[in-house]
């Protein structure tokens, strides 16, 4: 049974008791991520994040930090998003308390030592040239981009290069201040616990924290027309592409429909894409579909590596199964066999500690209340075949359309693509 304090301060706190496991998963969901940087600060959740790992107050060193957790077989990571940045760890239930007190230092009483900051802006502009040196990567940064243009959704999570090495202590500690507030934090823990111990000892761990409003995200712009095509000449041994459309938002009354979407067309194994691309015509190894949700729009892309003399017979095949769903829908059976396909997936997920403690916490933190499984599963048995294709016809439009496409290409196959792309 899932239970949901809210502290005078309006610190949220989610525990759901699995006596069954011997794990406890806990995760810190703070309400900041690229979407609150202005151009100058781009970069700067993704390094708030680095920095909590290099020293807080108890813990002044990262060796420190690591050892709390992976000393006794535990997991401790972190991830940056548009909207969010997530610092999680999985202990046996004998360290409940441990992970408590890290995260809790980690969010609270970072250093942010001058010396470790210079160092982690280095990792961090390693780390942006190592997507320079991926393909796919590359190729979803600059549908990004074409998609958005100059926001947050259009630059790289991470930053860049200029943006990162520009950052300063000062404005460091000022953002920090200014987002990692009580008022913009979830806390969700799952396992083997008692949940009265768990609550007081965060409360306490929290007392005396700041717990002013949250600042809200940058309001997003509409997408860039299309249709679009970006190409980077680059010597690989595939063409690496990805096809992206503006997509729905969190609250969106389409979202179920969208969802079964995704899946039929490229979300898995037994997906039209993988089927076709893959299975029947051998034009690639990997091939697939996902959407990104966020608070005010959206986006679903294709992706997909091809041989290099593929790409344009891979991309028309692509656009004719997309015009197919769009102008036909989909079958009786793909609708069962995906409700079943998502319905399973989401029950076996709910087994392991930190997927009920990481789906509670997302899902407060997004929409404001924790979406019981029941009503998610009523939610996708109700979708029928004529919302499927009611939403693929929102979304599979010509004029959203965009292409990017890294591989040993020459700017005149730009002109190409596009009029394949004209075609759709």
């Amino acid at each position: 049974m899932l239970i949901t304090t809210i502290t005078d301060q309006g610190l949220r706190i989610l525990v759901e008791p699995l006596p069954h496991t011997h794990s406890v998963s806990m995760g810190y969901f703070v309400g900041v991520g690229a979407c609150h940087e202005t151009t100058q600060f781009s970069g700067m959740a993704h390094l708030i994040e680095h920095l909590c790992f290099k020293g807080t107050q108890s813990f002044p060193n990262p060796k420190l930090i690591s050892d709390m957790i992976e000393g006794v077989g535990g997991i401790l990571e972190a991830s940056t998003s548009h909207e969010s940045t997530i610092y999680w760890s999985k202990v046996a239930d004998l360290y409940v308390d441990r992970a408590i007190s890290l995260l809790t230092e980690m969010v609270r009483y970072p250093l942010f030592e001058a010396a470790e900051m210079a160092k982690e802006q280095q990792v961090i502009c390693e780390e942006i040239r190592s997507y320079q040196d991926s393909p796919d990567e590359i190729a979803h940064l600059l549908l990004h981009e074409s998609l958005w243009g100059a926001q947050p959704l259009g630059r790289d999570i991470a930053g860049s290069i200029e943006t990162v090495s520009a950052l300063t202590r000062q404005d460091v500690v000022d953002f920090w201040q200014q987002h990692y507030s009580q008022k913009d934090l979830v806390i969700s823990v799952a396992g083997n616990i008692d949940p009265a111990q768990v609550i007081e000892a965060i409360k306490v761990a929290f007392t005396g924290h700041p717990a002013h409003d949250p600042l809200p995200p940058l309001p997003t712009k509409p997408a860039r027309p299309g249709p679009e095509v970006v190409l980077l000449p680059k010597e690989t041994e595939q063409g690496q592409f990805c096809l992206g459309f503006p997509a729905l938002s969190y609250s969106d009354p389409d979202r179920r429909a969208a969802q079964v979407l995704n899946v039929i067309v490229g979300g898995g194994t037994s997906s039209r894409l993988f089927q076709e691309v893959r299975e029947e015509r051998g034009l690639a190894y990997e091939i697939g579909s996902y959407q990104n949700e966020l608070v005010d729009s959206g986006m679903w892309v294709i992706y997909g590596g091809v041989r290099t003399n593929a790409l344009r017979d891979s991309l028309r095949l692509i656009l004719q199964i997309l015009a197919n769903v769009a102008s036909k829908g989909v079958t009786v059976e793909e609708l069962k066999r995906v409700k079943d396909q998502v319905k399973g997936g989401m029950l076996i997920s709910l087994e392991d500690t930190w997927s009920v403690a990481s789906r509670n916490g997302s899902h407060l933190l997004h929409y404001g209340e924790v979406v019981p499984v029941e009503r998610v599963v009523e939610e996708i048995e109700a979708v029928t075949q004529e919302d499927v294709l009611r939403v693929a016809q929102r979304l599979l439009r010509r004029d959203s359309l965009h292409l990017a496409v890294v591989g040993p290409y020459q700017k005149k196959d730009k002109a190409l693509l596009r009029s394949i792309l004209e075609e759709f």
